[in-house]
Order: C-alpha cells, then sequence, then structure tokens
C-alpha cells in the first residue's frame, strides 16, 4: 500500500479492495484459530482439581459467586456446569486438564465447610 496515494479519489477504490482483501484474510485467520480446531480457551489454574472445586464451593457457599440468589440448588447446578465449561486445573502430569465433573469434589467440600 506504500505506493497508493490516499489524496485523490482515484485511489480509494483501490485502497477499499485491499482493505477489504486484508479484513477476508484476518475473518480467515480467526475462523481457522477458534472454529475449525474445536478449540476454546479456558482459564487455567495450577491448582489441583479438588483445591479448585474446594475455592468454587466456598465463592459459591458464601454468596460470593452465584447465578441465581434464591436458589441454591439451582445456583450450585449452574456455577458447577459453568466452572466445568470455563475452567482447567493442574492436572498429576502437570499438563491442564478440563475441568469435567466436580460433583464428588463439592460433596467433599461441603462436608469441610459446615
Amino acid at each position: 500500500m506504500k505506493d497508493v496515494k490516499i489524496d485523490t479519489l482515484e485511489t480509494m477504490p483501490k485502497l477499499l479492495r485491499i482493505l477489504c482483501i486484508k479484513i477476508k484474510s484476518l475473518e480467515k485467520t480467526v475462523q481457522r484459530n477458534n472454529g475449525s480446531k474445536g478449540k476454546r480457551m479456558v482459564c487455567c489454574s495450577s491448582l489441583k482439581k479438588n483445591e479448585l472445586a474446594f475455592i468454587f464451593y466456598i465463592l459459591m457457599d458464601e454468596g460470593i459467586l452465584f447465578f441465581e440468589r434464591n436458589g441454591p440448588s439451582q445456583n450450585r447446578s449452574l456455577l458447577q456446569t459453568f466452572f466445568e465449561k470455563n475452567f482447567s486445573y493442574g492436572g498429576e502430569t502437570g499438563l491442564q486438564m478440563p475441568l469435567k465433573s466436580i460433583s464428588r469434589e463439592f460433596s467433599e467440600a461441603k462436608g469441610y465447610t459446615l
């Protein structure tokens, strides 16, 4: 684009075509990196699964994090699903592992927080 002068009306169509090509290229890159690989970003943690679940349970139990303030069982279900979809933990091998199911860990946390 260095050879195109912006100060004339004749150059505008060429600039718009170049801009359109650049935008389409960027869109393809974003789609390739997000959509086709099926990867989505999750929040990673260095904590173990039970440690992460324990922290989440305390935040939920104390009413700090909530979806439904008036429905504790519905709130637990909604938050648990949210955590499972959006967080990973430090696995035994040192790699990030998807949180998947934390029902057992939530139950264990409930025993410690009573």
